[in-house]
């Protein structure tokens, strides 16, 4: 990677926030069926904001969750009605990082950084502040202000304008997700992918730029490859 990059964007839920907080939340909800509805909303969320996207409709990730919760409690055989799924949608915003957010922050300080997610405006700034992380990102981007969700191209150059880069190719994108490094990709940016859900496939043909076990080795990753 041999471009000096404008700056760097982390994808929120899964990346920088541990979804799986939710599940103690939803266990406490429903009762013991609890760990399938979680697995069942998880398995659903991204894939309803595809289908959106593709679709040409949009609905704020909170009510995508919502929806995820309510049929994914429909499968598992738990009772959950709309109230209580729109307040576990809720937990979205007070979910905790990751243990190894905090060491490549500081080895990522003075560079420009940003939260890029599929989130609403609102919902990502609560996140943020919640984990006291606000200081440390110069953006906090999100896919309600395009009404699009990724991996749409138009929300990956939210990025590009907000660091004022010259071109996509000029940020970096950090993700937990396969699916989010060949969107990005896509759309000329360049990517790193965490490892978090093993060891990569090469979705649809697509490798990350860099590719790292945990984000605490993120910063070196960077430094050697620029």
């Amino acid at each position: 990677m041999s471009v000096a990059l404008a700056g760097i964007a982390f994808d929120a839920f899964g990346t920088l926030f541990d979804l799986a907080g939710l599940s103690p939340r939803i266990v406490r909800r429903v009762g013991e069926r609890g760990g399938a509805v979680f697995e069942g909303f998880a398995a659903r969320l991204v894939p309803y904001t595809w289908h959106l996207t593709a679709s040409d409709s949009y609905r704020p990730l909170p009510e995508v969750a919502q929806e995820a919760l309510l049929a994914a409690a429909r499968e598992a055989g738990a009772t959950l009605d709309e109230a209580g799924a729109r307040d576990l949608a809720g937990g979205l915003t007070e979910l905790s990082t990751h243990p190894d957010v905090a060491p490549m922050l500081e080895g990522l300080a003075g560079t420009p950084l940003a939260v890029l997610s599929n989130g609403t405006g609102d919902g990502v700034e609560a996140l943020v502040r919640a984990a006291g992380l606000r200081e440390r990102f110069d953006h906090l981007l999100a896919a309600d202000e395009l009404a699009r969700f990724k991996p749409a191209p138009e929300v990956y150059a939210l990025a590009t304008t907000a660091f004022g880069a010259k071109s996509n190719g000029d940020v970096l994108l950090v993700t937990a997700h396969e699916w989010d490094v060949a969107g990005a990709q896509a759309a000329g940016l360049r990517t790193a992918l965490v490892a978090r859900e093993g060891a990569p496939t090469g979705f649809l043909g697509h490798e990350p730029d860099i590719e790292v076990d945990t984000l605490a080795a993120l910063p070196e990753a960077v430094r050697h490859a620029a």
